[in-house]
């Protein structure tokens, strides 16, 4: 049985904690993907799938995600992106990105960007939009900084 998410949701959240699985889970809880079973696919926004601000499916449920993460400690610093070029034809799909970066200098959301248009030109798709978001992060004392940027699918 095959199947194709019909929905998605792009989404990014931090969290902190003393232990960086805590932290992580509070990232995902600010995302609003926290009481999700996440499994992770790679970067292709399925054709006729719609934007959705509400995930109507029950809590434990599976959505299928692109999604970058990172967990830091005190004086570390990251910034986690995600972004999805909507072709202009809702027959054709679309790609999603992801990224992380450590360097506080290199934009993570300007990389994710760039590999939207890169890839749809490559495949030679018209691009209607290109949505994004992104999370950065600064590790605080006596704890762990998580991290999330995703697309959500189900």
């Amino acid at each position: 049985m095959q199947y194709k998410p019909q929905f998605y949701k792009i989404v990014s959240g931090i969290g902190k904690s003393k232990f960086p699985l805590s932290a992580f889970d509070n990232a995902l809880r600010n995302a609003g993907i926290g009481d999700y079973n996440l499994v992770k696919v790679s970067s292709i926004l399925p054709s006729e799938c719609t934007q959705c601000e509400n995930i109507p499916t029950g809590k434990g449920h599976i959505l299928y995600a692109a999604y970058a993460t990172a967990t830091v400690r005190y004086g570390q610093t990251a910034e986690t992106a995600v972004a999805v070029a909507v072709p202009k034809t809702n027959e054709e799909s679309g790609v999603i990105f992801e990224t992380t970066s450590f360097d506080i200098d290199n934009s993570a959301i300007k990389i994710v960007e760039e590999m939207c248009v890169q890839a749809m030109h490559n495949r030679k798709k018209s691009i209607e939009t290109i949505l994004k978001t992104s999370q950065k992060i600064v590790g605080e004392v006596d704890f762990f900084t998580s991290a999330i940027s995703a697309v959500v699918m189900w």
